[in-house]
């Protein structure tokens, strides 16, 4: 393939962002198709990486394109909705939610890998709607700055499909974080149950990787403990949403609870953090 781009990302998370990239170009060469991205199939036409191991992944495919519908819809709120709109996208991958979401309102700073942004800043270059940072979300050094540059702004943090493949230890000082700078504002991102969390291995993408769930949530409520500040205000789930594209065997386990609760959206208000 001689005219593709070489793939080299090495860490094994960072690997699944061809996932949803690959989800999303599918769904968009559907008829009637949930989501549509056709940047998504100029990119996987683009790189020089194997695909096709998850071509029969159908139910990623459905789970995937809803997500990225409920992100996308959250997104094009938030910027309605505020005057100096920023948005923050961790583990951002090669997602390109600005183009999807339309206009021109508000700023984009989208954080991932240094491999994973040399890779972006090659498909989807930065401008000054997007701007990339390139370091991992878990080095809270990028944080103040973006505070610092957006003193009136309103802030949205967006973690689409990252959260759940690492472990609790790692994730509540991340939040408690992201709440304490990023306030006042919105959160919005995915997680699995502990059930959810052992079924990696049997996940019909996830398990063609080297990367594997290792936080499973099973209390909404305990965010809002490990930040005060953090008010719930929205839960998805994702059996519940187009279900005439859920195959059979998905249908039957959505009338059980344990497996339709498994994977949910969620969508929190973030208040000013008291002194």
């Amino acid at each position: 393939m001689p005219d593709t781009i070489k793939v080299h990302i090495s860490d094994t998370v960072a690997d699944t962002l061809f996932i949803p990239l690959y989800m999303r170009c599918l769904e968009t060469r559907r008829t009637d198709r949930i989501i549509e991205d056709p940047d998504a199939c100029r990119i996987v036409d683009a790189v020089d990486y194997d695909f096709s191991k998850y071509d029969q992944a159908t139910r990623s495919q459905v789970g995937t394109c809803i997500r990225v519908r409920f992100f996308d819809d959250v997104t094009r709120r938030f910027l309605d909705a505020n005057a100096e709109p920023v948005v923050i996208q961790l583990g951002c991958g090669l997602d390109s939610r600005a183009a999807r979401v339309g206009g021109t309102k508000g700023v984009f700073y989208n954080v991932d890998l240094p491999e994973v942004m040399e890779l972006r800043d090659e498909l989807l270059p930065p401008d000054e709607r997007n701007v990339s940072i390139s370091q991992s979300m878990f080095d809270t050094s990028w944080m103040a700055p973006i505070r610092e540059r957006h003193p009136e702004g309103r802030f949205l943090v967006l973690a689409e499909g990252v959260f759940m493949y690492f472990t609790e230890e790692r994730m509540r000082p991340l939040i408690q974080n992201l709440a304490r700078v990023f306030a006042p504002g919105e959160m919005a991102f995915d997680v699995c149950s502990s059930f959810g969390c052992k079924l990696s291995s049997r996940h019909d993408t996830v398990k063609k990787t080297n990367a594997r769930f290792l936080w499973g949530l099973d209390d909404n409520a305990l965010l809002q403990q490990w930040a005060p500040n953090l008010t719930l205000r929205q839960v998805e789930y994702y059996m519940n949403k187009e279900k005439h594209r859920w195959d059979f065997t998905s249908r039957l386990m959505s009338f059980v609870p344990t497996f339709a609760r498994a994977f949910r959206m969620l969508h929190y208000q973030t208040a000013p953090a008291q002194a």
